[in-house]
């Protein structure tokens, strides 16, 4: 699969395992749902990051969105509940 959505469906319904995107996965593991099989191991698949044109002439909305999901990733301690085991 390269869909995360099917893949959490597949093992969901028993039908194996799945290295999932931790941020599509954090609900699931957090209800107990999803069960970390390796807690001390876990794909970097690299930095998240926000892509727009150009920094010059950025519209107010833009602006406001990347502020936004960088807050939300520092409130929410992002990184540390990636790692985490």
């Amino acid at each position: 699969f390269d869909d995360p959505e099917a893949m959490c469906q597949a093992v969901l319904m028993g039908l194996g395992v799945a290295v999932l995107p931790m941020p599509f996965a954090q609900p699931w593991l957090a209800r107990g749902d999803l069960v970390r099989l390796l807690p001390g191991w876990w794909a970097d698949a690299g930095p998240t990051m926000l892509y727009y044109p150009s920094k010059k002439l950025l519209p107010a909305r833009t602006r406001v969105f990347v502020d936004f999901v960088v807050e939300q990733f520092s409130q929410r301690g992002f990184a540390q509940r990636v790692r985490a085991d």
